[in-house]
């Protein structure tokens, strides 16, 4: 049972404060939706066409997402400014023109200059409002079932790729990729704009306690419930539990660029066929692994679920680097995309579980920092390593060696966690 402000007098108010949790709920998933979900994840359907129409190679184009990551990663560093309620709806004002005017600008560039210019708008804009802010308000929002809430939230990344991707494809095709990238911007702008109304960094100033408030404390002491607070716990950079984190994030970010380039890969096979949904079917298999990613994390714990995750992954490459036939493909494209959820809804709660709620504000925008560094980094890496040996075979193999690296960092942070 939630425990309820002075005042509460009938189900009415009752029913009020829960559609205040759930509005504020939308509003997340809105901003993950557009920040993450229009600006990274549908992305992959632009390389092929801009590269033709201007000329130039994959890589060139896939640049773009490399300089938008590294813009994100300074603007998300500010997450712990931008968490004050008198700030936090001007930052995601400003967040809304960045994106929404990149966006716009990279539809009427007719050079890479310009793309890369509007990339760093809407990298700067999906700092301000991506995982760091939205995972750090449910934190204070969000006590029970906490890492559900999380995983819906941030899966709502993929949303957009899986709704849009097809839809995208087909103005791509019938108007070409500049219309196509104007309807992006005009969805970014719709996506922020509920967040700017009831959108609030603490229940507390809406007169509410965090969801499940209670509930959470008493399951706590059962243990029957990840714990998310460890208020007061020494924290230091030169932890091995945080240079562990760090490799964690390096190896689980430097793998998720893969899904970006899966229409590219299916075309490089000749399969046309599927090159327009395979996008669309991995993004799928994005949102499916970070809803069970929360209950599992839940029930049992993160580690199993990173475990469990980055194994799917390993064995949903070898139809990839075997270039089986297209139904396989597709079924491994959905499995691999599993690895989304390690690198969003993973490095979340592992932060919060290495390093306690006390330390998660610290900690989490300097990992996402990192991370989006390395995001970046194999970002613009694949489109050159298949520039230069004409096959995503040799990608693929990398990926799955850090795959495996990743079973082993999380093994051993974690094992010094409970030492």
């Amino acid at each position: 049972m939630l425990r309820f402000p002075s005042g509460w007098n009938g189900v009415n108010e009752r029913k009020d404060m829960k559609g205040k949790y759930l509005l504020v709920f939308v509003s997340l998933c809105c901003l993950a939706s557009a920040a993450v979900g229009i600006c990274m994840n549908t992305a992959g359907l632009f390389y092929k066409p801009i590269a033709e129409d201007l000329g130039v190679g994959i890589g060139s184009v896939s640049l773009t997402m490399t300089i938008l990551t590294i813009a994100s990663s300074f603007t998300a560093l500010l997450a712990p400014k931008i968490l004050k309620e008198k700030v936090v709806k001007i930052a995601i004002l400003v967040a809304t023109i960045l994106m929404g005017g990149g966006t716009f600008l990279m539809s009427v560039s007719s050079s890479t200059l310009g793309l890369y210019a509007g990339s760093v708008m809407r990298g700067l804009g999906s700092g301000m409002t991506g995982f760091v802010l939205v995972t750090s308000i449910i934190n204070r929002w969000y006590y029970k079932s906490h890492g559900v809430i999380t995983s819906i939230a941030v899966a709502f990344s993929g949303i957009p790729g899986v709704i849009l991707s097809p839809i995208l494809t087909s103005i791509i095709n019938n108007s070409g990729w500049r219309s196509a990238m104007m309807v992006s911007a005009v969805l970014i702008v719709l996506l922020c704009l509920p967040s700017l109304f009831v959108l609030t960094v603490s229940p507390q100033t809406q007169g509410l306690d965090p969801y499940g408030y209670e509930d959470f404390l008493k399951e706590k002491e059962k243990g029957n419930i990840r714990t998310i607070s460890a208020e007061g716990e020494f924290f230091s950079y030169k932890d091995k539990e945080f240079i562990l984190a760090v490799l964690f994030v390096i190896c689980v970010c430097l793998v998720a660029s893969l899904p970006n380039y899966l229409p590219a890969y299916a075309e490089s096979l000749g399969l046309t066929s599927i090159s327009g949904i395979i996008l669309s079917v991995a993004l799928a298999g994005n949102i499916c692994s970070k809803v069970f990613f929360g209950i599992i994390s839940d029930k049992l714990s993160a580690k199993i679920a990173i475990i469990t995750y980055a194994c799917i992954c390993i064995v949903a490459l070898i139809p990839l680097i075997l270039h089986g036939n297209p139904l396989f493909i597709l079924i491994a494209a959905f499995s691999y995309n599993f690895t989304a959820s390690n690198s969003s809804v993973g490095i979340s709660i592992i932060t919060s579980d290495l390093f306690g709620e006390s330390n998660y504000s610290k900690v989490y925008p300097m990992l996402s920092f990192i991370g989006s560094y390395a995001l970046a980094f194999a970002s613009a890496m694949i489109g050159f390593m298949y520039d230069l040996f004409g096959s995503y075979s040799p990608v693929l193999i990398a990926i799955m060696v850090l795959q495996i690296c990743i079973v082993f960092i999380t093994f051993n942070a974690y094992r010094l966690k409970k030492a």
